[in-house]
């Protein structure tokens, strides 16, 4: 076992909270290179190596608005599930992640049927408020079931992936990729451009935590209809 950085530390460097702090557990500030969680050497390295490598140069392409492509798009949503996952865990250690995957079968495989009904939200910011000294870095949203939905704010991009059922709920500030069921000749090719949807970062995260906790509870709603559907395995 190792630790594993909850906020991986590329980005604790681009949004300079290294010099800073954010909130932690309970709504304590630390230093986020000090929230950490116990995890297996292999899975610290694959999440590495699968995810965080990549999803840097993604964020790379969205903050200089060289757009995306469909198979980036659906790597920045299984990094925003293991984000989000590793805040469960940190959250409630003695409950259970998911009746499905474990979070390492979640994140490092390609997402399954599911994938059709995944929608990804995102808006870029346009510049940072002068009165802070570093940008934004979080998590929004705070389901207790299935975890499909996670929003968050990260540097300059604001980050939503959100159930279609629940599409008509996403706000204008934020352009939206509707995922393919499988993945075709067109998903390399850089074709979702994500607009300027919001003036500075404080607009974006108030935006985000209100939405974050409103679409939480009708996710949470959403899933707990499905799941008495499912028998446990």
């Amino acid at each position: 076992m190792n630790d594993e950085h909850v906020f991986p530390q590329w980005l604790i460097r681009r949004t300079k909270t290294n010099l800073t702090s954010i909130r932690w557990l309970a709504g304590n500030r630390v230093n986020p290179l000090a929230a950490t969680l116990p995890l297996c050497v292999g899975c610290n390295r694959d999440f590495g190596r699968v995810l965080e490598d990549p999803v840097s140069r993604i964020f790379d392409d969205l903050e200089s608005h060289r757009g995306i492509s469909e198979n980036e798009a659906e790597l920045l949503i299984r990094w925003l599930w293991k984000i989000d996952g590793l805040f469960w865990i940190a959250s409630y250690p003695e409950g259970d992640y998911s009746r499905k995957y474990t979070l390492r079968e979640k994140v490092l495989s390609p997402i399954d049927i599911a994938r059709s009904y995944l929608r990804l939200a995102v808006s870029l910011i346009d510049h940072i408020d002068e009165c802070f000294k570093d940008k934004p870095i979080g998590i929004d949203s705070h389901c207790r079931i299935d975890g499909l939905f996670v929003a968050g704010v990260f540097s300059q991009t604001a980050i939503m992936v959100v159930h279609e059922q629940l599409e008509s709920q996403i706000p204008k500030q934020y352009s939206v990729l509707r995922m393919q069921r499988q993945p075709d000749s067109s998903s390399n090719a850089k074709l979702f451009y994500p607009i300027t949807g919001f003036v500075d970062d404080t607009q974006a995260v108030t935006v985000s935590m209100i939405l974050g906790a409103r679409l939480s509870t009708a996710h949470d709603a959403f899933s707990y209809v499905i799941e008495r559907q499912v028998p446990k395995p």
